[in-house]
């Protein structure tokens, strides 16, 4: 049973040879940490390929959130400026009829137009309030955020990890307020979240607010924007008593402070992010 292997280094011109042993022990433990360090570099660059990847989707999910902001922003100023039309031509039709006797002052095909439009106005300033209610852009408590939606060291383990939400710390028993109307799809324990609320506000967008202390609302409850939902807590995998909030749209997590959530002069960014 061989005992080790050597290695013979004969050099050009006669020189004195060299002979390098290697015990199996040694070899042994060589192959060990080349296989380990080539697992290591495996997963590296896995988790570097898809963090670019989720990095890549978010951008594209956050623009496309942005636009579409944009566009009912649009449609909204364009409402305000038919119903200015609306209104002037009422003030003109007005004037026309005042020449006419009082039994011909309005046709019944201008009401029947009138109230046409105004319904039709009402319709859509009805839709667009409620599009707008249900699109998350208010802060669930006020704070300074100690952690954003990237990559971190796990506080518990000091491994990279990605965060999905921003942390932000309170006390105990601060009041927690949902970021836009919606209902409720979950309301309960969860490993690792302790004590959650998620809210579903349509169209594919979830928030969740995580580590509570309190709950108010029950599953399939209707919430508005503002509304207490919950407490601040300490419950779960917490450190220290914070609010872990969250952001989804289609399921990938999304940083609200890029493009939704208005900004307050009592909320601070995180400075590292």
């Amino acid at each position: 049973m061989a005992r080790g292997y050597s290695i013979l280094i004969v050099p050009a011109r006669g020189a004195r040879h060299l002979r390098l042993f290697f015990s199996p022990a040694t070899i042994r433990t060589v192959v060990f940490g080349v296989a380990s360090l080539a697992a290591v570099a495996g997963l590296l660059l896995s988790d570097y390929f898809w963090m670019k990847f989720q990095r890549k989707e978010v951008e594209r999910i956050v623009a496309k959130a942005h636009s579409q902001k944009e566009e009912l922003s649009t449609v909204y100023k364009q409402t305000r400026e038919i119903e200015n039309l609306l209104d002037q031509w009422k003030g003109l039709r007005k004037k026309l009829e005042v020449s006419l006797p009082a039994n011909h002052r309005v046709a019944a095909g201008d009401q029947k137009i009138m109230d046409g439009l105004k319904n039709s106005l009402g319709s859509l300033r009805s839709e667009l309030q409620s599009l707008i209610a249900s699109t998350p852009s208010e802060w669930p408590v006020r704070g300074r955020v100690s952690s954003g939606v990237g990559t971190r060291r796990d506080p518990w383990t000091g491994e990279p990890e990605f965060h999905a939400g921003l942390d932000i710390p309170e006390p105990i028993g601060t009041p927690v307020r949902a970021a836009a109307d919606g209902r409720v799809d979950f309301s309960g324990s969860r490993a690792g979240g302790g004590q959650v609320v998620v809210l579903d506000h349509g169209r594919g967008v979830v928030t969740k607010y995580a580590h509570l202390s309190k709950i108010h609302v029950k599953k399939g409850e209707t919430v508005r924007k503002g509304e207490e939902i919950a407490a601040v807590g300490n419950t779960g995998k917490s450190t220290s008593p914070h609010l872990h909030y969250e952001l989804r749209l289609n399921g990938v997590p999304i940083d609200p402070r890029r493009q939704l959530l208005q900004s307050r002069g009592a909320v601070e960014s995180d400075p590292n992010r």
